[in-house]
């Protein structure tokens, strides 16, 4: 699965002497997944999924007085793990719904700050949650 996205998130940090704020956006995620299920019936499916995952976040700092002092962009490599309901409405055709959690862990970078006199260890985390409904058609 690949998916392009538009996430994205600010925050304020306050490490004195050094205050400013974190502007990131997750540009793409994807995986790749192997699943396992139980049939309830012969025409509804529960499933479990578990794999790799990667995305690309970038990440711009900026100081109290709104000026760029970083810029970082990453991709990272995680898992994820989902589970879902497929049921068969025709044949040849089904609908599904599924949940998926990936996770990327806390990612870190120091930032330069006060004129270049001071420093910040900064971490984030990049998780994603992830709904994916849709219809199939299988030939």
């Amino acid at each position: 699965m690949l998916d392009g996205t538009g996430l994205s998130n600010s925050g304020n940090f306050s490490t004195v002497p050094f205050t400013g704020t974190v502007n990131s956006r997750t540009r793409w995620f994807d995986s790749l997944t192997a699943r396992g299920g139980y049939l309830l019936t012969p025409q509804v499916l529960l499933y479990a999924q578990g794999g790799a995952a990667w995305t690309n976040t970038d990440s711009i700092t900026f100081n109290s007085g709104g000026s760029q002092v970083g810029d970082l962009s990453n991709n990272h490599t995680g898992w994820t793990l989902g589970a879902g309901v497929e049921r068969m409405f025709a044949p040849h055709w089904s609908v599904f719904a599924e949940y998926n959690f990936m996770g990327f862990s806390t990612q870190s970078a120091t930032i330069t700050g006060c004129a270049g006199t001071c420093t910040v260890n900064a971490n984030g985390n990049a998780n994603v949650q992830d709904v994916l409904a849709g219809v199939n058609y299988k030939f």
